[in-house]
């Protein structure tokens, strides 16, 4: 098998089990975490956004690390049989390997999310503040 169908068909598979709702609300909460934490700097205007680096990190953070060597050999798209023992340890090394990618491209996909939902929440909160300030003060 070539070394780019090996790695495509692994990704399939990561691919395929993913829960997409787990990170979404993974994403929700970074965000209300985020605008939580600051919320006095985004009512007085002085809130920055997060890097993409720390929003990663914080992320990553809460994405579960779920890697089983077995579990793929017996469930996964490879085919292990006639395989000796370091050559099922070398295959099962790249293929945590490219795991490690698919989480790392994970956490930056939650962490683009999440910073799209700071800068709608940040934005909402503002419009309401200049709502009640117009309702109240004019």
């Amino acid at each position: 098998m070539k070394n780019q169908d090996f790695e495509v068909r692994v990704m399939n598979y990561f691919a395929e089990n993913t829960n997409l709702q787990k990170y979404w609300s993974i994403a929700k909460d970074c965000a209300k975490e985020i605008c939580n934490m600051r919320f006095n700097n985004i009512i007085s205007g002085e809130f920055e956004m997060p890097t993409h680096v720390d929003m990663k990190k914080k992320a990553a953070e809460r994405i579960p690390y779920e890697f089983d060597a077995s579990d793929f050999m017996q469930n996964g798209p490879i085919d292990f049989s006639g395989l000796d023992e370091s050559r099922i340890k070398e295959t099962l090394h790249k293929i945590e390997s490219i795991y490690k990618k698919f989480h790392e491209a994970q956490a930056m996909a939650v962490a683009k999310a999440a910073i799209s939902l700071v800068e709608k929440l940040a934005t909402n909160v503002k419009n309401e503040i200049e709502q009640v300030k117009n309702k109240y003060l004019s």
